[in-house]
């Protein structure tokens, strides 16, 4: 390479896009020594003027097609403009560096079968878990692993929420809203909580773990927006933080896959990831497990994430071996099975609200036991002064479609049932349990 510089084109100039031209400034000593060739910042392209007239571009193809910029740093976010930009730069011969996670997850296949058809890179470090070098620990780091299981903490906003109903005791409203002071959540934070900003990152991670297109259709998907401060309460008495989780497990039956909020043991690293931190446990046949853990959100951990892709990647501009092989190997023809919902098994809280009444747990477990749901322990928590207690139960390990059929029908009892049964995984286990029923009841209780 005969340029003096590594230039790079920069199409959007928002928060994070602001940070990447301040840690460039700041760190360009650093980017100097790891490749040799300072790297400059040779044109910006936003929807308005910015606060670099000298370096503004209006239209983002003149940024494309210029001739001397060697690589273009995507930041627009959303599906287009950024699909359009990626895949015109690699058709016109310039490497990506993304941290767009929604337009990655959307059109993996597109993207690279362009990269590897015009043999670029697009770097995406910054796509998934902010500063956490996760992309980079799971594609070099584990290259040789057999993956068996990802799961991970990958939403500062809902585990900043989550926190503040733990630490705090207050309704997900009243968190939400200290999120949305502190600046982790939008004022719309629907792509957060409900759950999708973790499913395009669990898409992400399960493409390039097994090696084809996961699409976020294929994940099943629950947010935080209706979890009651009642169970975060009860289940912490039990040993438990609720976290919410994407989890992407290989059976032999396919890869098990999932964004719900789930039930963690407080003595799991996971219970340690508080407010807008992340955290990444990668399970390897060889490594077992792996764990990453970083802030997840924020302009100074994003625009770290982006200039470290903007370094590695100029490494293989200076020596012109960009793209001669692939950073993400992607089959097209491939295709990964992928495990129905239903056939997903694990162990669950229940929260029953119901009459106080001699018949109405007996009910509830036959209705169980019938859909094949065992029961591991079991509460019943106070009566209230309208005639209602709650039953607190742990199943074993279950099937979720045998678990589903069962609570629909109990639901649909609405002479017994207050409210609609509380449903939440179990990901992680605790040691500590609940009250154990004994044997001897339960088939009594299942005979009446």
């Amino acid at each position: 390479m005969k340029n003096k510089y590594i230039s790079v084109g920069l199409i959007g100039y928002g928060l994070v896009g602001k940070g990447v031209v301040r840690n460039l400034e700041e760190n360009k000593k650093i980017a100097l020594r790891k490749i040799s060739k300072p790297i400059r910042i040779k044109s910006i392209c936003d929807l308005r003027p910015i606060d670099k007239p000298k370096l503004y571009v209006k239209n983002f193809m003149d940024i494309v097609e210029d001739p001397e910029i060697d690589l273009i740093v995507e930041l627009v976010g959303g599906y287009e403009p950024a699909r359009t930009i990626i895949i015109e730069s690699l058709k016109a011969g310039k490497n990506v560096v993304t941290a767009n996670k929604a337009v990655l997850a959307k059109y993996w296949d597109q993207i690279f079968t362009a990269a590897q058809d015009y043999q670029k890179l697009v770097y995406y470090e910054a796509s998934v878990g902010g500063v956490i070098p996760v992309v980079q620990g799971l594609s070099e780091g584990l290259a040789c692993e057999d993956i068996l299981e990802i799961k991970g903490i990958l939403n500062g906003t809902t585990n900043f929420i989550l926190s503040e109903m733990t630490k705090h005791g207050v309704t997900y409203e009243a968190a939400l809203k200290s999120a949305q002071i502190a600046g982790f959540a939008e004022a719309d934070p629907s792509f957060d909580v409900n759950g999708i900003d973790t499913a395009n990152k669990l898409a992400i991670l399960s493409s390039l773990a097994w090696g084809g297109w996961i699409k976020v259709e294929d994940i099943s998907i629950e947010g935080i927006a209706n979890l009651d401060i009642e169970d975060v309460l009860i289940t912490q008495g039990f040993g438990y933080d609720v976290k919410l989780i994407g989890s992407a497990q290989k059976t032999k039956d396919g890869i098990d896959l999932s964004v719900q909020p789930c039930l963690v043991n407080k003595d799991h690293a996971f219970a340690t990831v508080k407010n807008e931190y992340n955290a990444v446990m990668i399970t390897g046949k060889d490594a077992g497990d792996v764990l990453f853990y970083g802030k997840g959100a924020g302009q100074r951990p994003a625009s770290s994430a982006v200039v470290s892709d903007i370094i590695n990647l100029s490494k293989f501009i200076v020596t012109n071996t960009a793209g001669i092989v692939p950073n993400v190997v992607y089959d097209k023809e491939k295709k990964i099975k992928v495990l129905p919902s239903g056939k997903s098994k694990a162990p669950y809280y229940l929260r029953f609200e119901v009459l106080d009444k001699p018949d109405v747990l007996s009910k509830i477990l036959w209705i169980l036991g019938k859909c094949k749901v065992s029961i591991a322990n079991l509460e019943q928590l106070g009566v209230s002064s309208n005639g209602y207690t709650r039953i607190i139960i742990l199943t074993h390990e279950t099937y979720r479609e045998n678990l589903e059929k069962a609570l629909k029908q109990i639901n649909a009892t609405r002479s017994i049932i207050k409210s609609k049964t509380v449903k939440i995984k179990v990901e992680l286990q605790s040691n500590n349990s609940l009250t154990l029923i004994n044997s001897k009841l339960l088939k009594t209780l299942f005979t009446k």
